[in-house]
């Protein structure tokens, strides 16, 4: 994602929302969940900002450490494999 705010020339205050327009399915879910508990003004955070509030209380330790063992390159890749680890969290709590 970086790379294409880099390429685009998105303005720093306008990476959130431009970023949050290219979400589907499951990172779309994930989102919406993240402005429920985060609040409206999440659109207004810079995008290194949110990226370091989602970590920091977005995900359960577990799921974060993952994550961070696997030492994804990009944004993407980060985002998709922590959604993944919580898809397959809720799954087996939903077993339960």
């Amino acid at each position: 994602m970086e790379s294409i705010f880099q390429i685009s020339g998105c303005a720093i205050k306008n990476q959130v929302k431009f970023a949050t327009c290219t979400l589907l399915d499951a990172a779309l879910t994930r989102w919406k969940s993240q402005i429920r508990s985060l609040g409206p003004d999440t659109y207004s955070m810079t995008w290194k900002v949110l990226n370091k509030k989602m970590m920091d209380n977005g995900l359960s330790d577990n799921i974060y450490g993952s994550v961070k063992a696997s030492k994804p390159k990009t944004l993407d890749e980060t985002i998709e494999l922590a959604n993944d680890l919580m898809d397959q969290k809720l799954r087996t709590c939903a077993e339960r």
